[in-house]
């Protein structure tokens, strides 16, 4: 990072601040200096985060104009489809490090969009992204979204940080990434056994309430590929998966993730 590109969030602290800290320390008034700092700490990290933001969603209108370009070649209605192609390939290789920087920096699905065009015709990147549904086609329910809710066992308000699908017991439950299983863990409480999954791009994935482990701790498992089986294990009131989708850290809402792939390769074969 340049930080000579933030010279707004230092314009208030100056000399005369550190000075008053220094005379506040001297009179002992420490939760005086305490609090300044944490002040400080709250407006570097406001313009800090203000400013990713703003460098995010200006990349991503310069994915969109990408995106737009290659619309223009796949619905050009040049006859001479050889060059047509030819000209694709070349606009797919100029930007494709610029796309997976792109996925590296953006905090969930919101910015998908724009990527989309690009992923139909590079939809190994596809394979890398949380982009399918973690079951077995049929007999499943999404029963418990993302966001707040009644707990089913504790009663009170509370934010649940994945989607939980009421399954058969001993149903597949499959990798919706390629990437390296990080963590196998087993527990009578929270979500039971379950497998975390660290993919590309920063996605990891978890997998919880298992009756069985298909997988070990560091083997590399592919999209689609099977990892376990549903149960009820830990804190949970019947047979259901509970999954979760973490970017960067930080667990997003997986429902725009479950069809991302097959929506995009429809629209290709379409």
């Amino acid at each position: 990072m340049n930080f000579f590109e933030l010279p707004n969030i230092f314009q208030k602290i100056n000399l005369r601040t550190v000075n008053k800290l220094f005379g506040l320390l001297r009179k002992k008034e420490l939760r005086y200096v305490i609090f300044t700092v944490l002040i400080i700490g709250v407006y570097f990290s406001d313009g800090f985060f203000s400013l990713s933001h703003k460098k995010i969603e200006k990349k991503a209108t310069t994915m969109n104009f990408y995106n737009e370009s290659l619309k223009i070649n796949v619905e050009n209605p040049v006859l001479d489809s050889v060059v047509n192609d030819k000209e694709r390939e070349q606009l797919l290789y100029a930007i494709e490090n610029r796309i997976v920087q792109f996925l590296y920096e953006i905090p969930d699905y919101s910015l998908m969009p724009s990527l989309e065009t690009y992923l139909r015709y590079s939809p190994r990147l596809l394979d890398e992204i949380p982009s399918c549904v973690p079951l077995e086609k049929g007999n499943y329910d999404l029963r418990s979204q993302f966001g707040y809710r009644i707990h089913p066992i504790s009663g009170g308000k509370k934010k649940h940080f994945g989607l939980d699908f009421a399954a058969p017991k001993n149903k597949h439950v499959f990798a919706t990434a390629s990437g390296t299983v990080v963590s196998i863990s087993h527990s009578e409480v929270g979500y039971g056994t379950h497998i975390i999954i660290k993919h590309r791009f920063g996605f990891q994935t978890l997998y919880g309430h298992l009756t069985k482990v298909l997988v070990s701790k560091g083997q590399f498992v592919k999209q689609h590929e099977l990892i376990g089986t549903v149960g009820a294990s830990g804190a949970s009131t019947g047979n259901h998966l509970h999954y979760e989708v973490i970017k960067n850290g930080v667990k997003v809402d997986p429902i725009p993730s479950l069809n991302l792939k097959k929506n995009i390769l429809k629209k290709l074969i379409n």
